[in-house]
């Protein structure tokens, strides 16, 4: 009788912590595209690992767009379960696993004579998609010891942003002109200035892991009109814009960019651009303002091949990202001869032609001269 009573004391504690260990427990896996990562007990910690994972790609999002929906690329899941607490997982080793990365961006930094194009070459991209991975960067002001990054940080669990964002972008204005036989080659008279009108424009965006997939306008708001300006030239003095394609200096699709401050569409800053951006097809001609001499004709870092051309009295007019030059220094130039072709080189997405206007030194609108 001894024997038993102590044969069951022996034994009774093996058989509760035995019991103990099959014991099951609610508990949450983390599955992702169908695999299970790990998991964890505590599911308000986990959501809230999650929500701070997703926040930290909004750092560089313009504070007033409007966030619609933060996601992750891949078929997330947490599902319930019940097993044993040595099957939990360790909580520090889930977020090791949810901010696991698979590759580290790469930066590299800006040496003297570096620019968006030659950059993007050397790199095999484009310059659209170095400005993409680098969205508060200005590509006409870099400089030497600047950063930049050439490939982007590439993580295990990749998040997408969708945010809408409103700016206000000019309108460009029209000009009449009204011709005067009596006055002098290359000389005009403002009558009254034009005024840009302004556009409520929404962007639709699209991030993924902080970096723009898509952009795309959903719609647009005439704010203010714009001014016609009223400009009186000489007869064929210069050339000028007439019908629907003809920008004088070249035949175009429309004005791409306008003369003064522009907003980024994703950081809201605001950038100031010193010309007349003309969507054209590559190859079209360029023609020469006005009479004049060629001061520059060649590469200049973020214009790319460049036209500079000085008709006197203090103006002078540029043309930039062209794909061929047809002039030398120092040759003089008549009224709409051809001087070059379209082109997409410096930092330039596409071809177009940037047009500047400079009088006495300082930029112009050149709306107000073609």
């Amino acid at each position: 009788m001894l024997f038993v009573i102590i044969f069951v004391f022996a034994v009774f504690p093996a058989l509760i912590s035995w019991a103990d260990y099959l014991k099951k427990v609610p508990a949450y896996q983390f599955v992702v595209d169908g695999e299970v990562w790990f998991t964890i007990a505590d599911q308000a910690a986990l959501e809230k690992v999650l929500t701070d994972y997703q926040q930290q790609y909004l750092e560089k999002v313009d504070p007033d767009a409007q966030v619609k929906k933060i996601s992750f690329a891949q078929d997330v899941q947490l599902i319930p379960v019940e097993v044993r607490k040595d099957q939990i997982d360790p909580f520090p080793q889930a977020i090791e696993k949810i901010y696991a990365v698979e590759n580290e961006a790469v930066e590299i930094i800006i040496k003297k004579g570096d620019n968006f194009w030659n950059l993007a070459k050397t790199y095999n991209m484009t310059v659209a998609d170095l400005e993409i991975l680098n969205p508060d960067v200005d590509p006409h002001r870099i400089y030497p010891g600047d950063k930049l990054v050439v490939s982007p940080f590439n993580p295990v669990l990749d998040v997408i942003i969708e945010l809408e964002n409103t700016v206000v972008e000019a309108i460009p204005f029209a000009v009449q002109y009204q011709k005067n036989n009596n006055m002098f080659t290359h000389e005009k008279s403002i009558v009254r200035e034009g005024v840009e009108g302004e556009k409520e424009v929404v962007y639709h965006i699209t991030l993924r892991n902080g970096y723009q997939e898509t952009l795309k306008v959903i719609q647009e708001t005439t704010l203010k009109e714009p001014t016609n300006a009223v400009v009186r030239v000489g007869t064929r003095t210069t050339v000028y814009r007439g019908g629907r394609v003809n920008y004088g200096v070249v035949q175009g699709k429309r004005i791409s960019s306008t003369y003064g401050w522009r907003i980024h569409p994703i950081t809201g800053q605001r950038r100031f651009h010193e010309g007349l951006d003309i969507a054209a097809n590559h190859g079209n001609p360029v023609y020469a303002y006005t009479d004049g001499r060629v001061v520059e004709a060649g590469w200049n870092g973020g214009y790319g091949n460049c036209i500079l051309i000085d008709h006197g009295n203090g103006l002078k007019t540029r043309y930039a990202h062209l794909s061929r030059i047809n002039v030398k220094v120092g040759q003089k130039v008549k009224t709409g001869q051809r001087i070059g072709a379209v082109g997409s080189t410096g930092n330039s997405t596409g071809p177009h032609l940037h047009f500047e206007v400079i009088k006495n030194g300082k930029t112009q609108n050149p709306l107000n001269y073609l």
